[in-house]
């Protein structure tokens, strides 16, 4: 379930609901900052709602507060061991560029018209895994850096990150979506097809293995199928969409207790 990447671009990442409190010592360790950083009490919205949305040509990625409801749902289906003891760094929220949502939405829809099923009974919440070859934490540092020095009060806050160069899936998923010719179940007679699993602990072994210490990706993905199953199998781009990206680490006690 690996994806290549082989264009360079940037991103734009957002962390909302910022406080005003700016962390004094830069020497705390990541995982202190990072607690500090997205546990923010959430406030409302202030976009004017009768605004039409803007165009979205680069992914955004939003660090969700544990205390959202879409934090609190991805996290909760995330289990079975090891995972349910992992360590969760970070949940993202992915807003793919409009032409992709677009795209996926209208095969989503002529998917319901010509089975007569609803929205909801076609469309499927998917785990993907997939390798890096960056540092997947990154885009979380990158937020605590910009924090730390920022003394003014931010609701909303974008950074532009440069993805990997190629061979790495994490940044060309995030950027382009799930990609059939980068998929590794190559075939003769048919297109390229990409593999989806509803049990995260299936995903597991496609995200760089079982190491240990080490940052894992995880995709949460919305997969449009006439009928849902363990794994699905789709060979059409518009079928899958990415929507949260989890970032975690390993526990040693599930491999010392075996």
């Amino acid at each position: 379930m690996a994806q290549n990447c082989e264009v360079k671009n940037e991103i734009s990442i957002i962390q909302n609901d910022l406080s005003p409190c700016v962390l004094s010592d830069t020497k705390k360790s990541f995982s202190s900052r990072l607690t500090q950083l997205i546990r923010r009490d959430p406030t409302k919205n202030s976009s004017n709602p009768s605004q039409k949305p803007t165009k979205i040509y680069k992914t955004e990625m939003i660090l969700l507060n544990p205390t959202d409801p879409k934090y609190i749902s991805i996290k909760s289906s995330f289990k079975g061991r090891p995972l349910s003891q992992s360590k969760i760094l970070g949940i993202f929220e992915l807003r793919m560029p409009t032409k992709l949502e677009e795209r996926h939405e209208t095969y989503k829809k002529s998917l319901s018209k010509i089975t007569k099923k609803s929205i909801k009974e076609v469309t499927h919440q998917m785990f993907h895994g997939t390798t890096s070859n960056c540092s997947p934490e990154r885009f979380i540092e990158e937020l605590i850096y910009n924090q730390e020095k920022d003394e003014e009060i931010v609701k909303e806050y974008h950074v532009e990150r440069k993805f990997c160069g190629k061979d790495c899936g994490l940044c060309g998923i995030i950027q382009q979506g799930n990609r059939t010719k980068y998929t590794k179940t190559k075939s003769l007679f048919r297109k390229n097809r990409m593999w989806f699993a509803n049990d995260p602990y299936t995903s597991l072994y496609y995200c760089n293995g079982v190491v240990l210490k080490s940052v894992k990706s995880m995709f949460v993905v919305d997969v449009i199928k006439k009928n849902p199953g363990e794994v699905l199998i789709v060979n059409k781009e518009r079928a899958a969409l990415p929507r949260f990206l989890i970032l975690f680490e390993l526990s040693g006690d599930h491999f010392n207790n075996h």
